[in-house]
């Protein structure tokens, strides 16, 4: 198999697998790191039904995401919305979720109930790498993206294992996280970013408060029909399967150090520290070095995995160990998401 016409990396471990008339090859994407593996027909396959297949081998696909936590289908023509919902359903336990509801960007269904589009964000500026919903009370096991159009020029998706970014932050950065947590202050309705009403799809205040209040938020009503949250979470989760210790947070995502100065100074003027759209400090309210901010950014970065979209690629990501972002592009490029069975703080 290749890559966008270059030989895939890792060739010496392969499995091929028989369903029916039906073969499938797995190979690394890497040898030298061990997620991501590719899933593809092989050569002697034929077409194959990509959903119809998921269902019959679903504990050996368990098995292989567990293995690689993360899994590139690639050659199985799933480039319509519909198609890519049948194909998270086969991979998933229950039905896929709903928009989470807590919502920090904009999120519409792209065409088939219950997919979405990717973040709306400016295709020249980078989004960094994160774990979908790490923030939130509840978030998703499994996180699928359907590329339905290639974007001209890079435009990808990358990814880093967790595991990996929490042994390269440094030790004592480590210990101040775990021992505090991540206190999250959101302000909503101040003239950037989603309205209360959007992120929580209501314009009822009762409705917000009895799903903050369900989801250990606290709430505070300001002048203006504004909104401010607070909540803490973890910055260390543990695998539900593994037991594994995982960097699993937004506390660099959401920190105004993670932006370009220019955007730093922007926001402090228009909105104060106290008014930000998003700010992150330890759990007890003390700041967070914005040096220890840059060095976690770093270790994201030293641990990134990119791979060009073609079209009809399916993404499969164990959410909790894999974090995700997004390239700058050129040209168009509709890449769609669906995420499925709900995991919440312990």
């Amino acid at each position: 198999m290749s890559i966008s016409g270059r030989p895939l990396r890792g060739e010496r471990r392969r499995e091929v697998v028989l369903s029916g008339e039906a073969l499938v090859d797995v190979r690394p994407w890497s040898e030298a790191r061990s997620v991501l593996a590719v899933v593809s027909p092989a050569a002697a396959a034929g077409d194959v039904d990509l959903a119809a297949w998921l269902r019959a081998h679903r504990a050996r696909v368990d098995a292989w995401l567990l293995e690689h936590r993360a899994l590139l289908l690639r050659g199985f023509g799933v480039d319509v919305p519909g198609r890519f919902a049948e194909v998270v359903a086969a991979a998933s336990d229950g039905d896929p979720l709903d928009a989470l509801g807590d919502e920090s960007t904009p999120r519409a269904e792209a065409g088939a109930r219950r997919v979405y589009s990717s973040t709306s964000y400016p295709q020249h500026q980078t989004i960094d790498m994160h774990n979908e919903g790490a923030y939130c009370f509840t978030w998703p096991r499994k996180i699928f993206f359907c590329c339905l159009t290639a974007p001209g020029a890079r435009g990808e998706t990358p990814i880093c294992d967790v595991r990996r970014v929490l042994a390269r932050v440094p030790a004592e950065i480590q210990a101040r996280f775990e021992a505090r947590g991540v206190r999250y202050v959101r302000n909503f309705n101040a003239g950037v970013g989603l309205t209360w009403q959007q992120a929580y799809y209501t314009d009822d205040r009762s409705r917000v408060e009895a799903y903050c209040k369900a989801h250990a938020i606290e709430v505070e009503w300001l002048e203006g029909d504004r909104l401010r949250t607070v909540a803490v979470r973890p910055a260390i989760q543990r695998h539900p399967v593994t037991g594994e210790r995982l960097w699993f947070n937004h506390a660099a995502f959401f920190h105004l150090a993670a932006r370009e100065p220019d955007v730093q100074q922007a926001l402090l003027q228009n909105y104060g520290a106290d008014g930000l759209p998003f700010q992150t400090s330890y759990g007890d309210g003390s700041p967070i070095d914005p040096a220890d901010v840059r060095a976690i950014l770093d270790a994201y970065n030293a641990e990134k995995i990119l791979f060009p979209w073609a079209r009809g690629d399916v993404l499969l990501l164990d959410n909790m160990t894999v974090a995700h972002g997004r390239e700058p592009f050129d040209g168009a490029r509709s890449v769609v998401v669906a995420l499925s069975e709900p995991q919440s703080v312990s």
